[in-house]
């Protein structure tokens, strides 16, 4: 749960990015037809309900969909991958370390609030999920009474606004003793929303809130969606009607909205603040030139394409991610063992290392006291990635085990040899799903230190 709960986070942050960027497009296009603007949302949604990511060139995301990884509290040093290396920095900074010392009786500061998180997100979810469930039950019951007038037409004295109600069959409630003018605004707007499927919208959209719940941007767009929405129809009237009704229409709202109550908790009701703006709307509503809706329109497409993808070399679609989230970071301590003895090597914020501390220790040891050895990878795990009886094997906190190699010493895995280059390293060993990963992952581990001198092919 710990890992869904991390993604989660990530679509967040890549949601609030993109929730940001359509307020202020909103704001751009706001004498564009509503419908371009309520069409807008439609990318949020996606990026904060589905678990993928698409690299292009063309993104206008400018840091990494990913940018807290799957293990990072499993990291002996946790970081974080924005694709901006200050906001790294900072974050880096202020995140605890794995403990040193996988023997001892510690706890990993940074898994622990990771999981008590997960918890607490998930309940909050789940509690959100209850009360909308509730709301639309207890709304439905409500409704039992109401009396059918024509077709998905139900009257009731129950309410003071119109809505819809129903995901299969949805039905159309409006308040009794309407004028005959009113009542024609009121049926031709809901029409609309069932047409549109706007029913099943709004639900969709309580969805992604439930999961997104402890984001006030998510809850922001939700209700800046809910009024495009409603404007865009306000607006679908009009031009079905002709706008010379301009001002019988936003009285009609105004009537409504004058004692206007929230619908038991349902997330289909709106409140005043959203018919005073559409009131607004309705009586500066003029049709757009055709001109200045291909304009509205292409920036729109351009700007929902640049925040449907995300930024090339940003690590991949969230599915690939996710298939390498067992598989460990490349550690960015390393501890030279010497003896009984192990000096770590550390680097502060500023980049600065005890390098002096340590080059003491290792010159009062034995350089190779072991070389020559030869390690095979494989030996160390069974088919299924787990280890094998060697003496390697996770402890209670899942930590990683380390292994002491000397200057000389030869790694193998698969059909590639390395030479140890350095006096002493300590090579992490982790659980895998399959041992193909872990040869992979390996190689490409040993591949990395090659570039720095610590091993070298051969």
């Amino acid at each position: 749960m710990d890992k869904l709960f991390l993604t989660i986070l990530n679509m967040s942050l890549t949601g609030s990015f993109v929730v940001a960027a359509i307020c202020l497009a909103r704001l751009s296009i706001k004498k564009a037809p509503k419908i371009i603007a309520y069409c807008l949302w439609a990318v949020a949604g996606f990026r904060l309900a589905f678990p993928i990511s698409i690299k292009s060139a063309f993104s206008l995301i400018p840091f990494n969909a990913q940018i807290i990884p799957p293990d990072i509290a499993t990291q002996p040093v946790p970081s974080v991958d924005s694709g901006i290396a200050f906001v790294n920095d900072a974050v880096a900074a202020v995140l605890p370390s794995s403990p040193v010392n996988i023997d001892a009786a510690s706890i990993n500061s940074l898994r622990l609030w990771t999981a008590v998180g997960s918890w607490v997100w998930l309940a909050g979810s789940a509690i959100l999920l209850v009360l909308g469930v509730a709301g639309y039950i207890r709304l439905k019951n409500k409704m039992a009474s109401a009396i059918r007038v024509e077709g998905d037409i139900y009257e009731t004295d129950e309410i003071q606004s119109p809505f819809v109600l129903g995901v299969f069959k949805p039905k159309i409630y409006i308040p009794l003793d309407l004028s005959g003018q009113e009542r024609n605004y009121i049926i031709l707007h809901e029409r609309t929303h069932i047409r549109r499927k706007d029913y099943i919208i709004k639900f969709v959209a309580y969805f992604i809130v439930c999961l997104h719940w402890f984001n006030p941007l998510i809850w922001a767009a939700f209700v800046l969606m809910g009024l495009d929405m409603e404007m865009s129809c306000d607006e679908r009237v009009l031009t079905e009607l002709g706008s010379g009704i301009n001002k019988d229409y936003s009285l009609s709202l105004l009537s409504l909205a004058a004692n206007r109550r929230v619908l038991g908790g349902s997330a289909l009701a709106f409140g005043e603040d959203g018919v005073k703006k559409r009131i607004k709307n309705v009586l500066k509503f003029r049709k757009s030139s055709r001109v200045a809706g291909i304009v509205a329109v292409a920036f729109v497409a351009l700007l929902s394409l640049g925040l449907m993808v995300s930024r090339t070399g940003a690590g991949g679609s969230y599915e690939t991610q996710a298939a390498q989230a067992s598989q460990p970071s490349q550690p960015s301590q390393l501890s030279q063992a010497t003896g009984t003895k192990t000096a770590t090597i550390e680097e502060d914020k500023d980049g600065n290392s005890n390098i002096a501390e340590y080059k003491e220790t290792i010159r009062a040891s034995s350089v190779g006291a072991n070389a020559g050895k030869t390690y095979t990878i494989s030996d160390y795990y069974n088919e299924d990635g787990t280890f094998s009886s060697l003496g390697l094997s996770l402890g209670e906190e899942n930590s990683e085990k380390a292994l002491p190699v000397s200057g000389g010493d030869i790694i193998i895995v698969g059909a590639r040899r390395y030479e140890i280059q350095v006096e002493s390293l300590a090579l992490s060993f982790y659980a895998q799903p399959s041992l193909d990963q872990v040869m992979q992952w390996w190689v490409n581990y040993l591949d990395s230190w090659t570039e720095n001198g610590k091993v070298a092919p051969v």
